[in-house]
């Protein structure tokens, strides 16, 4: 069941590829701003993907297998499936409108579904958590939460492609954060230990 979850979310992530491709080909010339919102619409739905698979179990960021409950697990998967589906859908929204800023819907639903992507992830990965690694949770996860939520309202301005480059740079933060580092202590051993022992996709 956890691989078909799997392959469901990139199923959703490979539909959020076609809306970018179809928005694109609708434009009758390539330039500077398509080309950074593509491929930052793209870069975003790959670095999903990374954390999402590589980084967790049934498609959900630092999920470990057993953790949750299986009904608990499916009823996490289908409403983090619900914020990507919206993400697509915003994706491709943004790629055809590289020209302006996008409709303040829009840019609301892109913003609100990487706010919740991020939301369900912590979610997923507190019940791994004691006391002392929390502290290293809330590191990885709030504000990646916190800047999402802040740019729905503050962002409206933003050009698409811009938007899209903050919310890639937030998704590499989780990718990139390192609870390993000389002087982690305790905590981040665990946590390195935890990292290694996640079930990874080839």
């Amino acid at each position: 069941m956890g691989e078909r979850l799997g392959l469901y979310v990139i199923i959703v992530l490979g539909e959020g590829v076609i809306q970018i491709i179809d928005a694109a080909s609708e434009r009758d010339g390539w330039d500077g701003p398509l080309a950074a919102t593509g491929l930052g619409a793209f870069g975003l739905l790959a670095a999903i993907c990374t954390l999402s698979l590589l980084y967790g179990t049934n498609g959900i960021p630092h999920l470990r297998k057993g953790a949750l409950a299986p009904r608990l697990a499916m009823l996490l998967h289908a409403v983090m499936t619900g914020f990507l589906v919206a993400l697509a859908t915003a994706l491709g929204s943004a790629v055809a409108h590289v020209d302006d800023v996008l409709p303040k819907g829009r840019h609301w639903l892109l913003c609100g579904a990487m706010a919740g992507y991020f939301a369900a992830g912590l979610v997923a990965a507190l019940p791994l958590a004691d006391r002392s690694d929390r502290v290293w949770l809330l590191g990885w996860a709030l504000p990646c939460v916190a800047v999402s939520v802040a740019l729905a309202p503050l962002g409206v301005e933003l050009p698409a492609w811009a938007t899209i480059w903050i919310l890639v740079a937030l998704v590499c933060w989780q990718i990139a954060y390192d609870p390993g580092a000389p002087g982690a202590g305790p905590s981040g051993r665990r946590w390195r230990r935890f990292r290694r022992s996640v079930p990874r996709v080839a």
